[in-house]
Parts: C-alpha cells; structure tokens; sequence
C-alpha cells in the first residue's frame, strides 16, 4: 500500500502527474512555451526564464539536458508564437 505524505511536493507533483523526471521536464517545458507564446513575451526574457528553468532540472538529469530544454522550448515558443498572432 502506497501512502503520499502531506507535504512531499516531489512525489505529488513529479511522480503523480507524469511519472518520472524527464517527462515531467517536458511537460512543464511545453506548458512554460506555450504561456509566453499566448502572452506575447519577447525572446530574450523567455530565452532568460527557459535556461533558469533548464538550470534547476538540468541537476536531477545532467549537464547535457539543459541544452536540449533550451532547444526544445525555443523551437516550441517560436512555433507556437507563430499560432497566437
């Protein structure tokens, strides 16, 4: 039997929703592009919020993985900013 403490906010969060690191990383990357995008917030500031954010997650997977966030979050932001004009 599975008991979820109160406050484990990594197990509620990461483990719960998508099940592991990298999808949770994902995830939250493609939800981060697409608010700006519909917010029409300019490159260099989402350039500035998506590398902090790949800084923080890239400690759990590794050094490698920030560059792929960054990549994957610009080539979304910049398709989906194409969407919401």
């Amino acid at each position: 039997m599975s008991i979820a403490e109160p406050l484990g906010m990594y197990d509620l969060i990461v483990n719960t929703i998508a099940g592991n690191e990298i999808v949770f990383t994902f995830m939250a990357t493609i939800f981060i592009s697409t608010l700006a995008a519909k917010f029409h917030m300019p490159k260099i500031v989402f350039l500035i919020m998506i590398a902090l954010f790949g800084i923080i997650f890239s400690a759990y997977i590794g050094g490698l993985y920030l560059i792929l966030i960054l990549l994957s979050g610009f080539a979304i932001f910049s398709a989906l900013g194409k969407v919401f004009t």
